[in-house]
């Protein structure tokens, strides 16, 4: 792992990396949160993550790092909160996978879902971590579910927040990124856009008190240059004009015998709360947890009653 000065050094040779990495810095401070962190390669793409060791009382001896992955918003700065949550007792890793936050805008082959759950798996190698607690949101729920289902024994407990890939519901206009106009302003680099997604379809209390420092986290990763094409054609191997491209069969579910928390938002626009009611039906170990006056990012709405959710089921026996 590289120091402040290092990170920051090679965040300044990145075309928009820069306001990235101060936007970052400053989202993690509202938690009270120093920048600790850097840059590793994995399958030659540079890679960012976040990474801080347990603060005060490590748990129990043998509990492994938890690993945050981010959904579809702008990288691992979403899980500030968490991390600080988290560290007091464990070690907590967040990536930036590949085309968000400061890693390389790297396009992936194939479904996005299986090709990032591949890239995860190598990142934990080039990290020297052989089993870790995955916690996954929403897009990224559905890469840690694959990387658990294809790679089981690199995986001790399993939190799904407001997961993909359980249905095909999935709001009309990410269906319409298929139609090049309205696809082309999806993706453009405007703040009001990123607000009315914000507002929309992230959560229900868009008054949250750490909004600014949270928008503008997101507003320069979306700027990066050259990252606009990208994630459109990144959406399009995601969604159809049906709607998600891959639902995880029964039988996939099935397989998932781990200890599983599903957590979702009682008021989801985006995937709609019976996705989560089926995961915790078929998955033998799982439970379901709706969170009340909660949308999508359900850990903004509630975040004290998801940061204790959490910690009490990762640090559970």
């Amino acid at each position: 792992m590289s120091d402040t000065g290092t990170t920051e050094t090679i965040a300044r040779s990145i075309p928009g990396g820069e306001e990235v990495y101060q936007a970052l810095a400053a989202l993690l401070a509202r938690a009270g949160l120093g920048y600790s962190g850097g840059f590793i390669d994995v399958e030659g793409f540079r890679v960012h993550y976040l990474d801080y060791g347990p603060l005060n009382n490590p748990g129990p001896s043998g509990y492994p790092p938890v690993l945050l992955m981010h959904g579809a918003g702008p990288g691992s700065g979403n899980w500030y909160a968490q991390i600080a949550a988290l560290r007091e007792t464990r070690r907590v890793i967040a990536m930036d996978s590949p085309m968000f936050g400061l890693s390389d805008l790297t396009e992936q082959d194939g479904h996005p879902t299986v090709s990032v759950a591949r890239f995860l798996i190598s990142f934990l190698d080039a990290i020297g971590i052989d089993q870790a607690d995955f916690v996954g949101l929403s897009f990224g729920a559905a890469v840690v579910l694959t990387a658990a289902i294809d790679h089981p024994g690199r995986v001790r407990r399993l939190v799904l927040v407001d997961s993909a890939g359980f249905g095909r519901g999935i709001p009309y206009a990410w269906r319409l990124v298929h139609a090049p106009w309205l696809g082309n302003l999806l993706f453009k680099p405007s703040r009001y856009i990123r607000d009315r997604v914000f507002e929309k379809w992230e959560v229900r209390k868009p008054d949250m008190p750490d909004r600014s420092a949270y928008s503008a986290y997101s507003f320069a990763v979306r700027t990066r240059p050259g990252r606009s094409d990208l994630m459109k054609e990144g959406m399009k191997r995601f969604s159809s004009w049906l709607g998600q491209r891959r639902r995880f069969s029964d039988d996939e579910l099935r397989s998932v015998t781990l200890p599983t928390l599903v957590m979702w938002g009682e008021d989801d626009r985006v995937f709609p709360a019976n996705h989560g009611e089926r995961a915790a039906r078929l998955i033998p170990n799982a439970r379901l947890e709706v969170i009340p006056d909660a949308g999508h990012v359900c850990f903004w709405d509630q975040p004290e009653t998801t940061n204790e959710l959490l910690v009490d089921f990762l640090n559970g026996e």
